[in-house]
Order: C-alpha cells, then sequence, then structure tokens
C-alpha cells in the first residue's frame, strides 16, 4: 500500500494492509475487535474506507456522492479484489437541498442491513434513515464527526439520537476545534 497518499490521522490496517476507515483511531482500535464476518454494511460517504469495510463484513453497500472518490474506491476494490458488494455514486455537492432526494435514491431498498455508518452528507437526514431502517429489528448506527467543531454540529442530531446511549470516541491530540473534538460514535438501536 502506498503510504504517500494517505492524509492526516489515516492509517494502514498492520493486519490486511488496507486503508483504514478515517474514523478516529480509538474507535478503530475497538471495532477491530468485533467479528463483521456475517455483517451487512451501508456506508454512506465512502472513499478509502470501503475496501477495509468489504474486506471485514460480509457485504457491503457504499453511497457516494463524489465522482472522484469514487473513482477512488474502484481503484482500492480492484486492487484487493474486493466484490462483496455494491457501489453508487451521483455527483452530488453537500448542501443542495433540491437534489437530496437523488441521494437517497441511491439507497437500495433490498437489503436489511445490520450497521450503517453516517458520514458524507446529509447526515441529519441519514440518522433519521437508519432509525426507521432499524425500527423492527435493530443495529448499529456509526456517525462520525459527531457533533464536531467546523464540521458537523445538529442540535437536531443530538436530540433524534439522545432516546438511546451513546458510545463516544474522541481523538486523542485532536486540536481543531473549540470544545467539540472529532468523534466516532455509535448507538445501538
Amino acid at each position: 500500500m502506498n503510504t504517500s497518499k494517505l492524509v492526516e490521522w489515516q492509517r494502514i490496517d498492520s493486519v490486511n494492509g488496507l486503508v483504514e476507515p478515517w474514523l478516529t483511531h480509538p474507535f478503530m482500535d475497538m471495532i477491530k475487535t468485533w467479528d463483521l464476518s456475517d455483517k451487512t454494511i451501508l456506508e454512506t460517504g465512502g472513499g478509502r474506507s470501503t475496501a477495509w469495510w468489504r474486506s471485514k463484513a460480509k457485504w457491503v453497500d457504499t453511497i457516494e456522492s463524489s465522482e472522484e472518490w469514487e473513482t477512488q474506491i474502484i481503484n482500492d476494490l480492484n486492487t484487493a479484489n474486493l466484490n462483496n458488494g455494491r457501489l453508487f455514486c451521483k455527483e452530488l455537492p453537500d448542501g443542495v437541498q433540491d437534489r437530496k432526494q437523488e441521494f437517497f435514491d441511491m439507497i437500495p431498498t433490498d437489503m436489511q442491513y445490520d450497521i450503517i455508518v453516517v458520514d458524507g452528507i446529509w447526515r441529519f437526514e441519514m440518522l433519521q434513515w437508519a432509525l426507521d431502517h432499524f425500527n423492527e429489528r435493530g443495529g448499529i448506527i456509526i456517525a462520525d464527526n459527531w457533533q464536531q467543531d467546523y464540521v458537523w454540529i445538529s442540535p437536531a442530531a443530538e436530540n433524534l439520537m439522545s432516546f438511546y446511549k451513546i458510545h463516544r470516541f474522541e481523538q486523542p491530540n485532536h486540536t481543531n476545534h473549540e470544545g467539540k473534538p472529532w468523534n466516532t460514535s455509535y448507538w445501538i438501536i
């Protein structure tokens, strides 16, 4: 793996040699202890993480809103020979509300997911979608940048998730914030 293309805080998994999801290191250290081999995952906001998730899980569907990231994902999947999932992509700029439905139309309706990773665009709406998806059988929601300064502060999202116990993993030594640092959080629904 060419580590020269990594960005700040990214790292390589020492077991499989793939770029780990760009989530906090404490969260990644914890989730690498989970057995994901029988899990189906929906990842919203892919990137270098897609190959890693596919190497660990039974099935991974990825929703991406950047064709540039789509190209990177395809390259990583082809290099690692991972085909246990689907990739859906449409170039959709963040915050363009009249195109939100196009994003949600990419989400497959033929799969029951065990884990939903919320990263990328329309995060509040994805949390609501995930809660609806897990309404009858439960599951796990993972959200990166939860209530993080300069990235994603959403009182509505905080209220929405307040009924569930949060498991929060802050990144040590992260300084680009005003009191609300980078963290990855998850909830068992």
